[in-house]
This record gives C-alpha cells, sequence and structure tokens, in this order.
C-alpha cells in the first residue's frame, strides 16, 4: 500500500513538473488554412525591413454598400499634421504616448508595475525602430501605396475633454484618401475607447492591428518554462481560444464577431473589444534580429476587420487583475488550468490574509495552516488506518505465507484476498484512507502552482531575507533543501508496513521531489515545506497519545 501510495504521489508531482513545460504547446489551434496573400505593405520604404510583412492576404470585402456610400470623390481637402510630434497621456496608473506620424501607440507604459525589481516600468508595447510603422493601431489593407500613405503620413493633431473623459483626435487626408482615429481615455481606468474611419476611393478592405508581441522579454524569460509570452487569442460566443507565437498559422482568420482579440503572456494582455459585428485575425511574423532590440523570433499581430470603412471599440492596456478581468468580461484571459476554481478560491483567500498579514509570505503560511486544520479530520483517519495496517502485519503476512505457492490460482488469490478484507474489516482498517488526503492534496498543489506562476498579485511579491519574488524559484535553493529534509523527517515518522529495502528506497525519493521543486515558483515550495512540517508535527502528536485498541474493544467502550 505505502509503495503504490508514494509511487503515486511521485507520478503527480513529475507529471506536475512535465505539464508545466509542455501545456503551452499542447493547446489546439482554430486555424483556417492561410489564404493567398496579396501584396501589402506595412510602413514606407525604409533601410530598415518592414515588420509587418510586405505580403498578406487582404482582409475580407465588406458586404457592397449603396453607390452613394461607396464612391466618394477622388479630390479631398488634403488634412495634414506640420511635424512629427508626440502626444502623452498621463494617468496615476499608465502612461499612453501616440506619435501623429501614422496615429500610432509608440508606448503604453504601466505605472504601478516594473520590469524587474526597482527597474522602470513594464512598456506594453514591444520596442522596437522608431523609424518603423507597425505600431498598435496601424492600419494594413491590400494596396501597397495606401498602407504607406496611412502608416507614414503626419497627421493633425486635435484634443479635448468631453464629459471628463481626455480625447485624441488624428486626422489625415491626400490622394483621396481621409483617414480619422479617436481614442478616448478615462482618468485612471486602463480601458480605453478607439473609432478609426478610412475612406478611399475603392472603399479597400482593412484591418487595424496590435503587436507584434506584447513588452519587451527579459533575458530570465526566454528560456523559462514558467512563462508563455506574446500568446494570440480570440474570445468568440464565449468560447476563448489561444494560439502560442511559435506555432501560429502564418495567417489565421477566424468566423463570427469577436468578444476581443489580442495577445497576453502570464501576467498582462493587449486586447481589442469591438462594438459590433467584425472578424478577427491573428498574423504570425518573423522579426530579423535587432528588430525589436533581442534575438530573431517569430511574433504575432491580432487585428479587427473594419466594417464599411470603420472599427470601433475599446482596448485594454494592462494588468491581468482577477477584479479588473472581471469588470471589462475579460476573465477567461485568467487561465489557471483544470483546477482554475479552486486557483481563484485560493487567490481570493491569499488577497483576504494578505489585508492582515501585509506580505503574500507570510499569507501563504496561514493559508496553508488553515488548509490543514480543515483537511486534519481526513489526515488523523489516514494516520491512524496506517498505525493500525503496522499493528496486523504480521496477520498480514501469515496470509500471504498460507497462499505463498497458489500465486498462479486465481481461486486460491481470491479467497487470499476475501481473508485480507475480513481482517481488514475486523481490525477497521480502510486500505484506501491513506489516498484520500492525497486525493485532495493534488488539486490544492496543482492550483498553487498555477496561480504563483499567473496571478499578478503575487508578480515581485517578497516574502523575507532572500525571498524577494514568490513567483519565481528560490536563487539560493535553501527552501527546496528545507523542504527536502522534512521530506526525510516525515517519511522517517510515517508508519509502514514495508521491509526495510522498500522503507531505504522510500527514504532516497524525498530527494528526487526536492530536484523537481528546485525550480519551482518559491512560493509552491513554502507552500509544501510550511505542509510537511504541519505533517511532522500532527504525526509526533498522533505516535504520542494514539493507543491501539483492537476493534472488538473500540466496539465495546
Amino acid at each position: 500500500m505505502e509503495k503504490r501510495l508514494f509511487l503515486a504521489v511521485f507520478l503527480s508531482i513529475a507529471f506536475l513538473f512535465a505539464w508545466g513545460a509542455i501545456a503551452p504547446r499542447l493547446f489546439p489551434q482554430l486555424a483556417k488554412r492561410p489564404e493567398e496573400p496579396a501584396a501589402v505593405a506595412g510602413r514606407p520604404v525604409t533601410t530598415e525591413p518592414p515588420a509587418v510583412a510586405t505580403s498578406e492576404p487582404a482582409p475580407r470585402a465588406p458586404s457592397p454598400a449603396p453607390a452613394a456610400e461607396r464612391a466618394p470623390s477622388p479630390t479631398v481637402t488634403p488634412v495634414a499634421g506640420e511635424w512629427v510630434m508626440p502626444v502623452t497621456i498621463e494617468s496615476s496608473i499608465y502612461s499612453a504616448t501616440f506619435t501623429n506620424r501614422g496615429a500610432q501607440l509608440t508606448s503604453f507604459r504601466l505605472l504601478r508595475y516594473p520590469e524587474r525589481k526597482g527597474g522602470e516600468p513594464v512598456d506594453l508595447v514591444s520596442p522596437r525602430n522608431p523609424d518603423r510603422f507597425d505600431f498598435p493601431f496601424a492600419i494594413v489593407s491590400g494596396d501597397r501605396r495606401v498602407n504607406e500613405l496611412v502608416n507614414g503620413s503626419v497627421y493633425r493633431i486635435e484634443r479635448s475633454e468631453v464629459s471628463g473623459a481626455r480625447v485624441v483626435r488624428f486626422a489625415w487626408a491626400g490622394e483621396g484618401i481621409t483617414v480619422e482615429k479617436t481614442f478616448r481615455f478615462t482618468r485612471d481606468q486602463y480601458l480605453f475607447g478607439f473609432e478609426i474611419r478610412m475612406s478611399t476611393p475603392d472603399e479597400i478592405p482593412y484591418r487595424i492591428v496590435i503587436g507584434p508581441g506584447l513588452r519587451r522579454i527579459l533575458p530570465e524569460e526566454e528560456d523559462n518554462q514558467f512563462v508563455a509570452t506574446g500568446v494570440g487569442m480570440v474570445q468568440i460566443g464565449g468560447d476563448l481560444e489561444t494560439i502560442q507565437r511559435q506555432k501560429a498559422a502564418e495567417f489565421t482568420r477566424f468566423e463570427g464577431t469577436p468578444e476581443f482579440v489580442g495577445l497576453q503572456d502570464n501576467y498582462f494582455l493587449a486586447v481589442l473589444k469591438p462594438r459590433r459585428g467584425t472578424e478577427p485575425t491573428l498574423r504570425a511574423v518573423e522579426l530579423p534580429p535587432g528588430a525589436d532590440g533581442g534575438e530573431p523570433r517569430r511574433e504575432l499581430y491580432a487585428g479587427l476587420n473594419a466594417v464599411r470603412g470603420e472599427v470601433s471599440g475599446d482596448a485594454y492596456f494592462g494588468p491581468k487583475e482577477a477584479g479588473l478581468l472581471d469588470r471589462y468580461g475579460l476573465e477567461n484571459t485568467l487561465q489557471f488550468g483544470v483546477f482554475g476554481f479552486i486557483a481563484r478560491l485560493l487567490l481570493a483567500a491569499l488577497l483576504w490574509i494578505n489585508t492582515w498579514t501585509h506580505n503574500y509570505g507570510w499569507a501563504i503560511i496561514v493559508l496553508t495552516a488553515i488548509i490543514k486544520i480543515l483537511l486534519y479530520p481526513l489526515q488523523h483517519k489516514s494516520m491512524v488506518s496506517m498505525k493500525k495496517m503496522q499493528l496486523v502485519q504480521p496477520k498480514m503476512n501469515a496470509i500471504k505465507e498460507r497462499y505463498k505457492k497458489a500465486r498462479t490460482d486465481p481461486e486460491q488469490r481470491q479467497k487470499m484476498n476475501t481473508e485480507m478484507m475480513k481482517l481488514y474489516k475486523q481490525e477497521g482498517i480502510n486500505p484506501a484512507s491513506g489516498c484520500v488526503p492525497l486525493l485532495l492534496q493534488l488539486p490544492i498543489l496543482w492550483a498553487f502552482y498555477t496561480l504563483l506562476s499567473r496571478a499578478i498579485e503575487l508578480r515581485g511579491a517578497p516574502w523575507i531575507l532572500w525571498i524577494a519574488d514568490l513567483s519565481v524559484k528560490d536563487p539560493y535553493y535553501i527552501t527546496p533543501i528545507l523542504m527536502t529534509a522534512t521530506m526525510f523527517i516525515q517519511q522517517w515518522l510515517t508508519p509502514t508496513t514495508a521491509d526495510p529495502m522498500q522503507r531505504r528506497i522510500f527514504l532516497a525519493m524525498p530527494v528526487v521531489f526536492g530536484w523537481l521543486f528546485k525550480e519551482f515558483p518559491s512560493g509552491l515550495v513554502l507552500y509544501w515545506l510550511v505542509q510537511n512540517i504541519l505533517s511532522i508535527v500532527q504525526q509526533m502528536i498522533t505516535n504520542r497519545y494514539w493507543h491501539a485498541r483492537p476493534a472488538t474493544e473500540e466496539k465495546g467502550a
């Protein structure tokens, strides 16, 4: 029994480790076969290769409009700005900067979230050469010349304030084309409105895009199995589809009206939420070396097709805070895996406990103690059952010895099993009781694992001394070593019916667990360490105060 139980724990933890490494690559795609590309450019010709591929499937044309709407005059009054200049919208939580060259978003800095402890604020617009014209809210059509004009021209800027919201309007017109881009910011809200209109003589279909990628990938994140960067996502009909950038099709078009389309990583996201029917797209590109300040890699653009020359809605560039995502209908992007409901409960509990402890490390310890108290009756029953198993081991061995020569006889094996079950019943032993606490612990362990690697509330949260971030591994491996030591002690104190050789094997297993946990978030190791310590205390109390009595005496008492 102990051998099977310990093997189950080992396999479960090994699965947890392996799943964390491969899960981001296992999501199915809704991608259709890429359509034949048509010539298109994302910016005017410069000395640097464009980030938007020079050939891309043209946006799907909308339903034909009446002739009076469909054919504007090729002669329009020119509208343009005088020089290139930035437009910055400041608030207490973000700083957004646009450029009037192409009327695009060049920076969206989250003032409350540094890239690393003590560093610069996270910028959700990935870095690139400022001469490029593929920043968020760029226009992409099937006409190269149109793209060069609307993304490379200098727009006129108009600022105003309407009902407490700051409004920035960009306008440009020339060569029969008119473009208006309007952005509306409500103070201290990450969600902001956008409205983009483009009119051309032939009513060329187009889309607006955000990307490529999401924020700058730090060196320590590039090979981190717990960090998923630049993941594309589309939600249609309440179902969220995620697409990994490394394996995304070159061009993916989705049928149906989306609730939102965008890009995300573990802690941040940028999405477009259309106000009326349109189609979402995802476009994969191979960024050349130095295009965004880093190594060459595959990244995604997310886009919305315009309908009759217009695309409008709301954009969210911000953190994946549970409260904010629930408020804006983005709760599905907070993906905690198969035990997500448990992770959400644990997160809510940690947030509440942290209002008292003001330290998430101590909050984890308090929550672990609460979980231990709730599971105490089951765990106590399991320990008592194992001690009873240890006491009746001679009787079990005697039964096995009687049937030793009949191992291949099914009928004799059945009789042996019947006698064993009769013995269990007589002694008041449930052989499966030891597995119940384990089955309850594994979902909690998995929920903590996903919580600590995806909850932005715990990102950068320190505990004490050397633990500066509970969401990353212990830099000195002190907590994994302590966890391994406590597992040795716990295994030594646990009653067992195994022979001496098996017991020595079991005592070596904590080393394997310690090796697996050394790369896990330190908050998860802290949880398991505290669980071990509390289990040791519980086992010592049980060993001291529990006195075995035959089942017949217990019934007569």
